[in-house]
């Protein structure tokens, strides 16, 4: 009876691990100018081919431009960003970024597993990890996904915005990304 649980676990924990995925980390740098009033503009984050840490998800090669969802179902999105607005004129008023994960399908381009940060005098001029907590998400294939930041409510423009790593600490994860199938189910999702 043992061997008949033992079993069942290992099979259990093997399907578990089966699930398509895709994991990247990246430490590059970036910049990005983000003005007030341009809230509906996405500013991809770049990624690189040699940072992806898993993938079973994706059909990628030395071609691939865009990550395409390969079938349609539910999804679960996160994603970290180690971001610094430095800047200096947000010094007497409050700014908002967004980060998350953008769906691109039919010319659209949305969120679909997103947060937003607040800055002000206090802390503009720091690194800070936003965080975009595991999201349930339907897509459908052949959806575009890719990580992007953009202008929340701004009262001045945050120029020369950094996505990277502080000076002193060079190896850290600027920009982090998983994706996976949780099932391929029917269904649908409008996102706003």
């Amino acid at each position: 009876m043992n061997k008949l649980f033992f079993l069942i676990f290992i099979l259990f924990c093997t399907a578990g691990n089966a699930q398509e995925t895709f994991h990247y980390q990246g430490n590059a740098t970036q910049f990005f100018n983000l003005r007030p009033g341009t809230d509906k503009t996405f500013h991809y984050i770049q990624m690189n081919k040699a940072h992806i840490i898993k993938n079973t998800l994706f059909a990628i090669d030395e071609k691939t431009e865009k990550l395409l969802i390969p079938e349609s179902g539910y999804y679960e999105i996160s994603a970290s960003f180690q971001f610094n607005p430095s800047t200096s004129v947000i010094k007497y008023s409050r700014a908002g970024v967004n980060f998350g994960i953008v769906q691109i399908a039919s010319g659209i381009e949305q969120y679909v597993a997103a947060t937003r940060k607040s800055y002000d005098q206090e802390n503009q001029d720091d690194f800070s990890i936003i965080k975009v907590h595991p999201t349930i998400v339907y897509l459908e294939k052949d959806a575009v996904v890719a990580g992007a930041i953009s202008a929340g409510l701004l009262s001045n423009p945050l120029l020369s915005c950094e996505l990277g790593c502080p000076k002193k600490k060079k190896e850290c994860v600027s920009f982090s990304f998983t994706i996976k199938l949780i099932s391929d189910g029917e269904g649908f999702q409008r996102y706003y």
